[in-house]
């Protein structure tokens, strides 16, 4: 599989979590009870696969492969989506020291921010960046690449931790997101 439609997959399961984080934005501000320890898996999801594994895959692996394939950092969009992985980590921060001070309305202000941020990120990446690698990469570099997220996912993060991070999504998404309709 190309690499980028690897990273289009972790975007999906990125985006779930940013829906779910939606919904508990939303409970928060409509005064409704939110189970802390929900907020805290979620946050240790994204800290742990959105940033943890998916970022440190595009920075580590992906952004260099491209730069030694031809793409600038300074003029392209790479410096633009390192940006943004700094920023979500400070958002990421700043939401988790906001429970720490139990500050709901600021919790609900950088969770409403790093949504924003990361799915326009995720778009900037679907439709520019990616397309833009898939021009310059050679299919045994592409392939070379795969194979580096795979080891990366299996000796550095883990089957194990890959396996209780998607648990704790499915948890979450079916506490907090309404079910799909049933077609008949």
């Amino acid at each position: 599989m190309k690499s980028t439609k690897l990273l289009m997959a972790d975007h999906e399961s990125i985006l779930e979590a940013l829906h779910i984080l939606d919904a508990i934005c939303t409970e928060i501000e409509h005064d409704k009870e939110v189970n802390y320890d929900d907020i805290h898996s979620l946050l240790a999801f994204l800290y742990h696969f959105a940033d943890g594994s998916h970022h440190v895959k595009e920075e580590a692996i992906l952004f260099p492969a491209l730069m030694q394939a031809g793409m600038t950092f300074e003029e392209g969009p790479l410096r633009v989506m390192t940006y943004e992985h700094e920023r979500g980590r400070a958002l990421t921060s700043a939401m988790e020291d906001s429970l720490t001070r139990s500050d709901k309305h600021d919790f609900v202000m950088y969770g409403r921010r790093y949504i924003q941020l990361l799915t326009e990120h995720i778009e900037k990446e679907n439709y520019v960046l990616f397309p833009m690698a898939e021009e310059i990469l050679s299919d045994e570099e592409d392939q070379n690449i795969a194979e580096a997220f795979t080891e990366f996912e299996q000796t550095t993060v883990g089957t194990t931790t890959y396996e209780r991070l998607r648990g704790t999504l499915e948890s979450l998404a079916s506490k907090y997101l309404p079910a799909a309709p049933v077609l008949s």
